[in-house]
């Protein structure tokens, strides 16, 4: 017993250590669990991806399960920091590493990527032609008119395109063809309604469009974000030739801060409320409302600003709404405008205050002028 404490407190000092105290994958803190194969501190839910690696990887609690002495020294040999020197050493500046926060299909392919495929370790014979080529193609199922479609998705590192075809067959041209500059891309499985659901969202005519779109394998779909992100990152390189890889990987892809269904009346403040799903884009500082959740094209966009240029954000008192029912609110003011949103509950209401004034409190880029002006034009 006196072994099994010793061994317990040995390991829960080696994981409070600045290179254990976050999981090796995810970056939880405070992981409890452990590979003893890799010699990895890792959090309960990565652990559960680990143990689908059997021939790879075995875990076990660091609180709960015994550790015998060789366990213990292996442990205190390897740790985080001798795991990423091997299995991180060449990651690529664009490849996402995934967060606590993002979905499964995210966690579970960057896991193997590193412990199964070893595609980071340098030594790759083939490294993954879904971006280490700069051309990528392959049937992705698109949503349609009410359903999905196999559709045929081709991206150019080259040409700084995406492209997809409604047929099979190349010469018939492309059903779209997509600039890299404005793309963004982001998983999305419960809006979609797939574990592997993604959104590619891009500009066309001043306006923003949405493709979903999904794969029955987890590796293919991880492989698509990433190789549109290696597209943009090359992209981003050129039109910003002085900028580090560190300030263009933030502008790679994003997620959005917040989604969700509010409702919105109409510029007199005085037509009938309608529910619209509203998405905030906070490097774009954009909110945008469609019509549901799903719909390929923007009905409209607010431009969100800085307080020293006349835009702020507040809780409105709650007002009647359709079926005779009270509704808390968000007011918006804008130099030229107020807009007038009501949320189904106080917390949600909360939420959206928080996150729109999280974007008021972030200075202007040179290219915001140009998106407000932009907007404020077509308003």
């Amino acid at each position: 017993m006196a072994n099994k404490d010793r061994n317990k407190t040995i390991l829960l000092e080696l994981g409070k250590l600045p290179e254990n105290n976050q999981c090796a994958d995810c970056g939880a803190p405070d992981p409890d669990w452990a590979s003893y194969k890799l010699g990895l501190f890792v959090c309960l839910n990565c652990s559960g991806m680990h143990r689908n690696l059997s021939n790879i990887s075995r875990v076990k609690s660091i609180r709960l399960d015994f550790w015998d002495d060789e366990l213990v020294k292996f442990m205190k040999t390897n740790g985080n920091a001798t795991g990423r020197a091997i299995y991180e050493k060449a990651v690529p500046a664009f490849y996402y590493r995934p967060q606590q926060e993002d979905c499964a299909v995210l966690r579970e392919q960057w896991i193997r990527a590193k412990y199964e495929r070893m595609e980071f370790t340098g030594e790759t014979k083939y490294p993954p032609l879904a971006y280490t080529t700069g051309f990528y193609e392959g049937m992705l199922w698109k949503k349609g008119k009410g359903q999905f479609q196999r559709r045929k998705f081709v991206l150019s590192e080259k040409e700084f395109t995406l492209a997809y075809y409604n047929k099979e067959d190349l010469s018939k041209g492309p059903k779209a063809l997509i600039s890299i500059k404005d793309v963004n891309v982001t998983f999305q499985p419960e809006k979609i309604g797939h574990a592997h659901g993604l959104q590619i969202t891009y500009q066309e005519d001043s306006h923003t469009r949405s493709i979903f779109v999904y794969h029955e394998s987890g590796e293919e779909i991880v492989n698509w974000f990433n190789a549109i992100r290696a597209a943009r990152f090359a992209y981003l390189k050129t039109a910003y030739p002085t900028g580090s890889d560190k300030e263009l990987r933030t502008r790679i892809t994003r997620n959005y801060l917040k989604e969700g269904y509010m409702e919105k009346t109409g510029p007199m403040q005085k037509e009938t409320f309608k529910k619209r799903w509203f998405i905030l884009d906070s490097q774009d500082r954009k909110l945008l409302y469609f019509k549901s959740q799903l719909d390929a094209e923007e009905l409209g966009v607010v431009f969100i600003g800085t307080e020293t240029n006349g835009y702020s954000v507040s809780e409105c008192i709650p007002k009647r709404t359709r079926g005779n029912r009270w509704r808390c609110g968000v007011t918006v003011e804008t130099p030229d405008r107020q807009f007038v949103f009501m949320c189904e509950q106080e917390r949600e209401q909360r939420e959206w205050v928080e996150a729109l004034r999280q974007v008021i409190s972030k200075p202007m880029q040179p290219q915001d002028y140009t998106t407000e002006a932009n907007i404020r034009g077509k308003s």
